[in-house]
């Protein structure tokens, strides 16, 4: 294999294998937002207990094991850490479907966690090896593109399953599909480096840590990355069942119409973002914080009408007229991902690259998808006794206003890279 590292062929070779890691990634994190009611029911847990699954319980250990085992793949080998990642996360996925109760489902959502903590920062870092700087961020929107197919996969086949075959069946026949795709990237991908990690092997992790935190854009990248995790994870977590609730919609419909409102539009605004902002940035740095800041505080009205419009308005008879505006919204909604993957490679020396990617990726995940998830499923706990099946959507409006936050820090990212 070592032959091939820098045959053009071998390289798409490795994107592809990359891309179907993130669709994994994404379906077996996000599979159980399409299953919320059928759990619930079944296991007869709360919005309030849902809310800490889909959320606070996977993002604890997914943010104390990420930069660890970063810093592992950093020295060892980043594909053999993808692998075993993706097994460990994958088998935990099936062992959820088995679940008896909320402690039990808890419990398989935290080995979910962990296995997954291993595979995206190394798969930043693996990318950042065959791609050149001028060209990451279109190379990095396949973790993107990647992530949102595993999304559509999960909201569009969980529906389907759990609708025939039930919520156990859905979670247990996504996990298993990823062991077979961990044994093959263990045999088929090959680290770029010569000598991984050699340079940097003994330095210890807190020294590495300190140089990146002495940066004040990466500090600034990682407050933005929180800030719009906070509102993507809220929102993405909890739409499907806004749909189920408001719309009445069975759970095969909502994941459906979740792919037409979500998934689709987003995936071709996370390339064509990409794409745009590889080239402003050979202009202007800035366009790295400008970009996703815009599409951050664009989002904020679209999401309000989408979430308060009336249910009974169509746009000729065919769809809602509502959720034109969360087409729209979800065009913006995944400019930012790659954007910001790109910048923390830039930023960071190649011996810290995945450590980087993890840090980042790890906190803004441990406060976006263990805040967002959980105030979502905690306002509508709330404001349910006064305003019944609304009190989603009202809980979603307040959710969708993060977002001027996350503009706010990427506004002052692009300031502080006047000088790069």
């Amino acid at each position: 294999m070592g032959n091939n590292k820098n045959n053009p062929a071998y390289t798409r070779y490795v994107l592809v294998m990359i891309f179907l890691v993130a669709v994994f990634n994404t379906c077996d994190r996000t599979i159980m937002s399409v299953l919320v009611e059928d759990i619930r029911a079944d296991l007869a847990l709360s919005d309030r207990q849902m809310g800490f699954i889909l959320g606070f319980v996977f993002a604890l250990v997914h943010f104390l094991a990420g930069i660890p085992l970063a810093r592992i793949a950093d020295k060892w080998s980043r594909p053999k850490m993808i692998a075993l990642a993706l097994g460990g996360w994958s088998a935990m996925t099936a062992i959820g479907g088995m679940a008896q109760n909320f402690m039990q489902l808890a419990v398989a959502r935290m080995g979910v966690g962990i296995g997954e903590a291993g595979g995206s920062p190394p798969s930043h870092a693996l990318i950042a090896e065959y791609v050149k700087p001028e060209r990451r961020s279109a190379a990095m929107a396949v973790l993107t593109l990647g992530a949102i197919a595993g999304l559509g996969l999960g909201v569009i086949y969980g529906g389907w399953a759990s609708e025939h075959y039930g919520w156990r069946f859905a979670l247990i026949s996504v996990g298993l599909p990823g062991i077979a795709l961990a044994i093959l990237f263990w045999m088929t991908v090959a680290d770029k480096r010569t000598a991984p990690g050699k340079s940097s092997s003994e330095e210890p992790l807190l020294s590495v840590l300190s140089v990146l935190f002495k940066n004040k854009p990466f500090v600034l990248l990682v407050l933005a990355a929180c800030a719009i995790n906070t509102t993507s994870m809220g929102l993405a977590m909890w739409t499907p069942t806004f749909l189920r609730r408001v719309y009445e919609f069975n759970a095969a419909e909502a994941g459906t119409w979740y792919f037409v409102l979500n998934t689709l539009p987003t995936a071709i605004g996370a390339l064509g973002g990409a794409m745009v902002v590889d080239r402003m940035a050979r202009r202007d740095f800035r366009w790295y914080g400008w970009l996703p800041g815009i599409s951050a505080m664009l989002m904020v009205p679209l999401g309000i009408a989408f979430y308060l419009w009336p249910t009974e308005q169509t746009l000729f008879g065919v769809m809602p007229a509502g959720f034109m505006f969360s087409i729209i919204q979800s065009l913006l909604a995944a400019t930012w991902a790659p954007v910001t993957m790109s910048l923390a490679q830039s930023l960071a020396p190649d011996s810290h690259r995945a450590t980087a990617a993890a840090s980042w990726s790890m906190i803004s995940n441990f406060i976006g998808l263990g805040l967002g998830p959980l105030l979502v499923g905690d306002l509508t706990t709330r404001l349910t006794p006064s305003l019944g099946v609304d009190a989603v959507s009202w809980s979603l409006v307040i959710m969708t206003s993060t977002g001027l936050v996350a503009s706010f820090f990427y506004f002052r990212l692009a300031a502080s890279l006047k000088n790069h």
